[in-house]
């Protein structure tokens, strides 16, 4: 799962770190946790965007559930910044797309002089990642495309805390790599370059349908087995 044309800076390789769903309440952390995956607690609060939200982590990426506790401060947010937490998340009415799709710089290995230098240009590089979006930013019934700094990504979190996965990665259920996702939108005219480009590298693929969904493929689906959270209102199908 990787793209090397959304980003020209180093030619560095893009690769998924991480997948937002917008859902209008806490989740119900009991029915995931009746099929055998476990939440990482407590709830991460997000006081700046008025969200709160819960994350499921796997071995190459997680998946993190978002809801709006402040409307006044997601709105405030959403003005400045054009993330409208609080519209996605009431998807049902607006069908506008609930789902983020966050990437990292593929990791390699470097020497602790290559890493000092990635630190020192971290910022500058920051800001032109995110800027790539624009277009996709404004095309609100398409998943958000953005790409996050190293320093918060998820190889760099497993790096630095080697305890990090026996606590939180492991899943009585057996999931461990997630190895395809494809999302449906609900409307027909063409994908803005950001998901056109993720399209076109293998890295998501986009059906499309009359309500969202995002399918999450792990471990090249050997157990067979679905668990189909639109039973409880999340568009989300884990197939494993």
């Amino acid at each position: 799962m990787k793209t090397q044309l959304l980003i020209s800076i180093n030619n560095s390789l893009l690769e998924v770190d991480h997948i937002f769903i917008c859902v209008e309440d806490a989740p119900q952390v009991e029915f995931f946790e009746r099929a055998g995956l476990m939440f990482a607690s407590p709830p991460v609060q997000q006081a700046e965007r008025g969200t709160a939200s819960q994350i499921l982590f796997f071995e190459n990426f997680y998946l993190e559930f978002i809801w709006v506790e402040d409307e006044v401060a997601a709105e405030i947010y959403a003005v400045r910044t054009g993330i409208d937490f609080l519209a996605r998340s009431h998807w049902q009415q607006t069908q506008i797309s609930p789902f983020g799709i966050a990437l990292h710089q593929q990791y390699r290995a470097t020497s602790s002089l290559q890493e000092d230098e990635l630190r020192r240009s971290q910022p500058q590089k920051t800001e032109l990642l995110l800027s790539f979006s624009s277009d996709n930013l404004v095309t609100q019934t398409e998943p958000l495309c953005f790409v996050i700094p190293d320093a918060i990504a998820l190889p760099t979190l497993l790096k630095n805390f080697p305890n990090f996965q026996k606590q939180f990665v492991s899943h009585p259920l057996g999931l461990r790599k997630m190895t395809r996702i494809e999302v449906t939108v609900t409307h027909t005219y063409p994908l803005t370059q950001p998901l056109a480009l993720l399209v076109e590298d293998g890295v998501v693929q986009v059906e499309q349908g009359i309500s969202p969904c995002l399918e999450l493929t792990f471990d090249n689906y050997m157990q067979r087995s679905i668990l189909n959270a639109r039973a409880i209102s999340i568009p989300l199908v884990l197939k494993f």
